[in-house]
């Protein structure tokens, strides 16, 4: 046992666990059943192998001590260590010197009470980290420049406005700061959750920014005109600033004149704010080494009042004195190694930079003069009042209220940054050879452990255990041993005084202790001594009379106490039949039982014993692993002691009822036997008392596994109330948007259809959700919510075809075929994917109704060859309508907005103006989706605005219907309107998260999500029904027994004292009639003296009986009444 231990402790330190599972529900019940029962059950069968050596040699230890010197105290006649707590056992044998017995009952505290605890607790179910290295590709090269600079002018027109910007009022978090390569990740379902640990190369770029020093007085060179807007706009004032010749300070040559020109222009409400006008340009000026500039003009509002109303061109002296800030900032671009952390959907959780690797990039590596142009135009975006937007200026982004210098240089420097990552992250050369890099990915997985410290702690025990069994098994083959069988029963105590014991000596010791109580007659043995001296039939033992110790304190108060001098004070009641014990142990049991039942209820009404961290659930485990056994073994201890003082008492009793013969008498010997023993005997002698306490044991046996198994503990996730989660929209409105801009082939939405796992933010495989804003540093953590849900569907229905093609019209032109279908209108549509290469088994269309119509209806049309050999081709034909969806949903999501889960809550809506709203702007899209798959050369409405190349959709069908149905033979209309129905949920839910500004409202501030949670790991204590169930009948079974021990045997045995040791029956075994029986079979062996004792054929009685002196003793005598027949 101990090495198994040690080798599971080291082979679990080594791999992180034993057996591992992705979650708690994973868990088969088999594993279950062996880390929480295994353990246990091997702990106790080694317990109850090590209970009978400890019986034997607490029981035996007197018998070797008589034989070990000439002369020893008397005192070891009353010896045994069996009976009373065990915990007693160590100081009782140090007081006598049995050194023997202390080092074993020092063993055995420890096996008795620690060794089940910790083998249970050694094995446990843990969340633990699951490293698994990975050579992964990457793609970490720019393209040439040359290439940056062409695609960066084919994208001139095209302001790809979402990849250079965050959200309105999110405050973006500063991994996205850093450009990070491509880089391939396993699709393996067992790191599907996993956190990579990449050495990655990574690009940002740094703005250093400082006040620009001016020459000349700002204010005295900026003029300030006021224009009314339009009606609609009452309330807003146009302000427009020029600032002229400003000339520069501090340049590298002092003699350059370097003046500065700009403009501004801007709507505000003149009477509602303060005034600040911010610029920044992110251009350089020609004298000047400067990347970025911009300026920050403060007017009072008192001088702004005195704008409103009118109109022209005022100069700000006449005016007003606006305070004016300029600065510039400087850009420089770097690349360095970095640890990247990523989770498995490619989200950036944590950017470690390797300082020493940092380097700088210049216009070799990367196209700065088109960089700047680029950002430039992607970030000369307003947000101000509908209709009015200014030139070029990035100031109207942010809001109007006044903020410091160095405020507005870090919003600017945040945009540069972002910006750049963004436009960066475009130009990797994935065309390149892949780079290998190395990758940690790192789950967070359920795992049966070894605990190492109850680990090292049974290992410590059973290796003191073990050594201790060698020792005994050594060290009793060389001492002196007078027994010559098992001195159990009361025959094999009689056949040792008979031939062992001097009689005077013992009638001089019966004199003063035959009615002695057990205390009187340890404290007279000690003060008596026993010698050996030979006689001519062998060694016998007399008894030297010596001085009784002095008088304890204790004694001398309690003899000098009236009720004492009249009578000696009687032996203490064994615990189970002292009446305030029995009921403190009976209370004991009651309260073990309430406890179990207020857990069990606990367990399921408190909500702390759900929400447990991992802190919490170790010392939790610990409790619960150690204290029930703790428990087992003190209530295992209890009925040990009544079962053995049961056993002693049993054949007493009988005697003392008469008229019993020596099977059920003297030669019962139930102490000495397993409880499995005397359990059938006591069946088959219909013992009922006796069979109970036997049952009782053997139960305790299994009680701390059951006990140990009533509680449990299960992973699980938890929320709590979290403020870090803003809204920016406004979840009851939808916008009514008639603009549809294009909308490109994005790249992960073929990994999305195949895997239903979205990699764009806010949105899923069939909704596109009203986002949030999280603030946290935090990437790894997750976040539950309620919003709102917009999507789209298809209603799909199979209609017939008027004939199947043939190859001739399927092949013979290029133009999209005209087809019809019994009660349809002709349709058109792109041309078959690949349809001219003939290892494509078949084909996906979608088809729209020809030329420019208002009929919603999509056609998707699949076509199958018959079979090889013919030139005819199967097909099938589903025609589908738009179907607006909106629903409130529960999502969970991480800080980025990547949805870890959603659930609808309540029913969809189906009226009101957010309905009508997204009815129309779902219809709006429709028909731009259906005008975008006509093909051009057809009558198809070539003004429309194309939001994909016509193949594309199609071309997705055919993906998801081959994923699904990947051995086709026959053609099944629901699996093709299934993969329609996906392609075009998620082709929406994609172009509305990707134009999202069109269509909400943002909130003019953000407003904390006060029903927001935050979804953390946490450990459920979990409750066993099954083993509930059984403890209670174990413990009440055990409750019940105490009980009827107590009733039945209460005032049974009339001796004065407990018949524990051989001293204490010595003087009633020498003075008994019987003992002249005995002479000569010492030497016997127990079947001998069983076979002759039957043979006599008598009965026996065990009482008080006057000798002819007049004294009164207890003696066992032949029982007159009645022969046994």
């Amino acid at each position: 046992m101990l090495l198994a231990v040690e080798l599971l402790r080291q082979y679990s330190d080594v791999r992180g666990g034993l057996v591992f599972y992705d979650d708690t529900d994973d868990v088969p019940d088999h594993v279950t059943f062996a880390y929480n029962y295994i353990p246990t059950i091997l702990g106790l069968s080694l317990m109850t192998l090590w209970s009978f050596t400890v019986y034997d040699v607490f029981r035996l230890e007197p018998y070797f001590q008589l034989s070990k010197q000439q002369i020893f105290p008397a005192d070891v006649l009353s010896a045994n260590y069996i009976f009373g707590p065990f915990i007693s056992a160590p100081f009782s044998s140090a007081r006598r010197k049995h050194w023997v017995v202390l080092g074993v009952s020092i063993i055995n505290i420890l096996v008795q009470l620690l060794l089940p605890s910790t083998l249970s607790a050694f094995l446990d179910l843990d969340s633990v980290p699951i490293s698994s290295p990975a050579t992964l590709r990457s793609w970490p090269g720019l393209v040439a420049v040359g290439e940056q600079a062409e695609w960066i002018s084919s994208q001139r027109n095209m302001s790809l406005y979402s990849l250079t910007r965050g959200d309105p009022g999110e405050t973006p978090s500063r991994l996205s700061h850093f450009a990070i390569p491509p880089v391939e990740l396993p699709s393996d379902d067992a790191l599907a959750t996993a956190l990579w640990k990449l050495n990655h190369t990574v690009y940002w770029a740094d703005l250093t920014c400082s006040d620009l020093p001016l020459s000349n007085s700002p204010t005295a060179n900026v003029t300030v005109s006021v224009e009314e807007t339009s009606a609609d706009h009452s309330n807003y004032s146009t302000l427009t600033c020029a600032l002229r010749d400003l000339r520069l300070a501090s340049l590298p040559d002092p003699s350059q004149n370097c003046t500065l020109n700009a403009n501004y222009s801007g709507i505000f409400d003149l009477t509602a704010t303060p005034v600040q006008v911010r610029r920044w340009e992110l251009d350089t000026i020609p004298c000047a080494p400067l990347d970025v500039y911009g300026f920050l003009l403060d007017i009072e509002a008192t001088n702004s009042g005195q704008l409103v109303g009118q109109t022209g061109s005022h100069s700000a002296s006449a005016l007003m004195t606006p305070k004016a800030q300029f600065f510039s900032c400087g850009m420089r671009y770097y690349t360095a190694k970095a640890e990247v952390s990523m989770q498995a959907n490619g989200s950036v959780v944590a950017i470690i930079v390797d300082k020493d690797s940092i380097s700088a990039l210049d216009s070799s590596h990367l196209d700065i003069a088109g960089f700047k142009t680029y950002l430039k135009s992607g970030m000369c975006y307003g947000k101000c009042t509908e209709g009015y937007r200014p030139l070029c200026s990035t100031s109207a982004r942010y809001s109007p209220v006044p903020i410091s210098g160095d405020e507005f240089m870090s919003k600017i420097r945040t945009d540069i940054k972002l910006g750049f990552a963004r436009l960066l992250s475009r130009l990797f050369n994935t065309n390149a050879e892949y780079t290998p890099i190395q990758g940690v990915g790192t789950t967070d997985q359920v795992a049966v452990l070894v605990i190492t410290s109850p680990a090292i702690a049974s290992e410590i025990i059973l290796l003191l255990g073990g050594v201790t069994c060698v020792f005994l098994a050594v060290f009793y083959r060389s001492r002196e041993n007078i027994l010559k069988g098992d001195p159990g029963s009361i025959a094999a105590m009689c056949s040792i005084v008979a031939d062992l014991f001097n009689p005077v000596g013992v009638q001089a010791l019966a004199q003063c202790t035959d009615q002695s109580t057990a205390r009187q007659l340890n404290r007279k043995l000690r003060g008596w001594q026993c010698y050996w001296y030979q006689e001519p039939p062998g060694r016998k033992l007399g008894f030297l009379p010596g001085e009784a110790p002095p008088r304890t304190l204790r004694e001398k108060v309690l003899l000098n106490k009236p009720a004492s001098r009249k009578a000696p004070r009687p032996d203490p009641r064994l615990h189970f039949l002292s009446k305030p014990i029995f009921v403190a142990e009976l209370l004991g049991l009651l309260a073990v039982i309430c406890f179990m039942a207020v857990l069990f209820i606990m367990c399921s009404k408190d909500h702390r014993l759900r929400r447990l961290s991992d802190t919490a659930s170790d010392r939790l485990s610990i409790a619960l692993n150690i204290v029930p056994s703790l428990m087992a073994s003190m209530m295992r201890a209890l009925f040990n002691s009544i079962y053995l003082h049961l056993g002693i008492l049993e054949p007493w009793i009988h005697l003392q009822k008469g008229r019993v013969d020596a099977k059920n008498s003297l030669l019962l010997n139930l102490s000495s036997q397993s409880p499995i023993t005397v359990f059938f005997r006591s069946i088959r002698s219909r013992s009922f008392v006796l069979s109970l306490v036997s049952l009782c044991c053997i139960i305790n046996t299994g009680l701390p596994a059951v006990l140990g198994a009533l509680f449990t503990q299960s992973r699980t996730a938890a929320t709590w109330p979290t403020q870090a989660v803003e809204l920016r929209y406004d979840r009851s409105t939808i916008l009514n948007s008639s603009t549809i801009p294009a909308l490109f082939q994005y790249g992960p939405i073929q990994s999305t259809l195949l895997n239903s796992v979205s990699l764009l933010p806010w949105t899923s495989p069939d909704y596109s959700f009203v986002p949030f804003s999280v603030h946290t540093e935090n990437m790894e953590n997750t976040y539950q919510a309620v919003t709102l849900g917009i999507g789209a569907d298809l209603n799909c229905h199979h209609v017939p075809l008027i004939q199947d093609l043939s190859k001739d019209e399927y092949d013979e032109d290029s133009s999209i075929p005209n087809l019809t279908a019994r009660d349809t209108e002709h349709v058109e549509g792109a041309p078959p994917v690949m349809r001219d290469n003939s290892s494509e088994p078949y084909s996906v269309q979608l088809l729209a109704p020809s030329g420019a119509t208002d009929n919603g209806t999509l056609t998707v049309l699949l076509t199958l060859p018959s079979s090889p050999n013919t030139n005819l081709y199967s097909s099938l034909a589903l025609q589908c309508h738009s179907i607006p969806r909106l629903q409130n949903f529960t999502i969970g999501f991480d800080p980025s907005g990547i949805l870890q889960y959603y659930y609808p809550i309540g029913s969809p809506f189906t009226s009101g103006q957010l309905v009508d709203n997204v009815t129309s702007n779902v219809a709006n899209y429709h028909q731009h989706f259906i005008a975008s798959i006509q093909d051009t050369s057809g009558k198809g409405a070539v003004d429309e605005p194309k939001l994909f190349p016509s193949y594309w959709p199609g071309s997705l069908i055919k993906l998801v219907y081959e994923n699904e149905n990947p051995e086709l033979t026959t053609i099944d209309p629901d699996r093709l309107a299934d993969a329609t129905q996906q392609v075009y949920q998620w082709l929406f839910a994609a172009y509305f998260t990707l134009q999202k500004d069109m269509y909400l409202k943002p909130l003019p501030k953000p407003i904390t999500d006060s029903d927001a949670q935050i979804l953390r790991t946490t450990w459920a204590v979990a409750r066993s029904l099954s083993s509930f169930i059984v403890a209670l009948i174990m413990v009440s079974s055990m409750a019940i027994a105490l009980v009827l021990v107590f009733i039945t045997r209460y005032g049974k045995f009339k001796g004065p004292r407990v018949p524990q040791s051989l001293g204490s029956v010595l003087v009633w075994l020498a003075d008994s009639p019987i003992l002249p029986s005995f002479y000569g079979t010492y030497d016997w062996t127990s079947a001998a003296r069983r076979d002759y004792l039957i043979g006599l054929d008598k009965r026996y009685v065990f009482r008080k009986v006057t000798t002819s002196t007049g004294e009164q003793k207890w003696v066992i005598e032949e029982d007159q009444a009645e022969k046994a027949g």
